[in-house]
């Protein structure tokens, strides 16, 4: 199996789907953590991506406009990345230690996370990080 790398993948899937690298590739870059890439797509187009390559799954069309940019290519948003992460495996949520919670945008995490229909997980994650003012599921409406 060939190892790819989300500078090649990114430029190989775009034109087929919503793509952007994923936070594995962001956090290696901006932190130096791990060196493994990934690639995130919206869980619907997981299987159009090839194999060796890991997939990290967005619950919400339109990620990749709110996407950052690291070294000229998209990283997933830290608000998409938390919204949808209880889509994927338990590989992401260490990486949660490592954001500093308190410079993300609450509201639009529990926005997406509705769409995706993640909010009682991430309600839950966020409070297990003891941010406060968290709604409870009632609170939204």
């Amino acid at each position: 199996m060939i190892k790819l790398n989300c500078d090649d993948a990114y430029w190989d899937l775009r034109n087929r789907l919503e793509v952007a690298c994923g936070p594995l590739s962001m956090f290696r870059r901006i932190m130096g953590i791990g060196d493994t890439d990934d690639v995130a797509v919206h869980v619907s187009d997981i299987d159009a991506v090839p194999g060796g390559l890991r997939v990290f799954k967005v619950g919400v069309v339109g990620f990749s406009n709110r996407a950052v940019y690291i070294g000229g290519l998209p990283h997933v948003s830290l608000e998409d990345f938390i919204a949808s992460l209880p889509l994927n495996s338990t590989e992401y949520w260490g990486l949660v230690n490592r954001i500093n919670l308190t410079q993300v945008n609450i509201p639009l995490i529990l926005r997406l996370a509705e769409e995706a229909g993640t909010l009682k997980g991430v309600i839950k994650l966020l409070k297990d990080f003891n941010l406060s003012k968290i709604p409870t599921t009632g609170e939204l409406g």
